[in-house]
């Protein structure tokens, strides 16, 4: 008995470390998977022409790079990217707030407020990884993605700034209703998923919320995920509504109102 108990204990101390060996060497893993799908993806989509980027107005607006050094390692979003976001804010009615749904680590938010830091920013986030996921709509995802970040570092980016900012915890747009919001004219949706993208952009769409000149910047569009499934669903029901594809992978949402309120 005492031999018969000693085997299954040492089984179990094998299998102990072997499990923590696995976990050792899973994060070094999924680096090197990552690292070899963007090389693949390099391969197969290759930028035969680069960018001119010579007397490129934003690239020397030293405000701007100012912000995009900040945000570094606070977003995963790039050069393009922030570019589009920072003009695209500043085109809209800055009596009106500024939200950003799926916010992350806070970086593209903050970014906003860079832009207009007299507007108030909100950002949103789940700080808990995805809701749901969708093995085939949303393929390119996975869940606990998203889950290293924190309620008070983001809230911080603000308050230590002296901006004024509300940050919202959970799953948008459940966490902001109740009368939460002020009238918002620029919304960066950043929310991945299907199911996230269709419940946000309808919430946004059929409140009052939205100001006359309001632009929504949606991440992820046109690539092949549930993203672009949710936006056409969405538009189909609100006709004053029209999407346009910004390079890389963002699309402008742009209301009717917005050029009448321009003319």
């Amino acid at each position: 008995m005492i031999s018969t108990s000693k085997t299954a204990s040492d089984r179990l101390r094998r299998v102990a470390g072997a499990a923590l060996a696995v976990l050792r060497l899973k994060a070094p893993l999924l680096r090197v998977y990552r690292w070899r799908q963007e090389r693949k993806s390099i391969k197969r989509f290759p930028i035969t022409k680069p960018i001119d980027r010579m007397s490129v107005e934003i690239l020397s607006n030293p405000e701007f790079q100012h912000s995009v050094n900040e945000v570094a390692n606070l977003t995963l979003l790039d050069t393009p990217r922030l570019a589009n976001l920072w003009q695209l804010c500043r085109a809209t009615d800055h009596s009106g707030a500024m939200l950003e749904v799926g916010s992350f680590r806070g970086g593209g938010a903050l970014h906003l407020s860079n832009a207009c830091p007299q507007r108030t920013i909100i950002a949103c986030d789940s700080f808990q990884s995805f809701e749901t996921i969708d093995p085939v709509l949303d393929y390119q995802f996975h869940k606990d993605q998203f889950a290293n970040t924190e309620y008070e570092k983001v809230a911080n980016l603000f308050s230590s700034r002296g901006r004024t900012g509300r940050v919202f915890s959970g799953f948008f747009p459940a966490s902001v209703t109740g009368g939460k919001l002020p009238r918002i004219s620029f919304v960066h949706l950043d929310v991945d998923t299907y199911k996230a993208t269709a419940e946000s952009l309808g919430y946004l769409l059929e409140s009052e919320l939205m100001l006359p000149r309001s632009l929504i910047v949606v991440d992820d569009f046109l690539r092949g995920t549930g993203v672009d499934q949710a936006v056409a669903k969405v538009l189909a029901e609100h006709a004053d509504w029209r999407s346009f594809p910004l390079f890389p992978a963002q699309g402008l949402l742009v209301p009717r109102s917005y050029l009448e309120a321009a003319t």
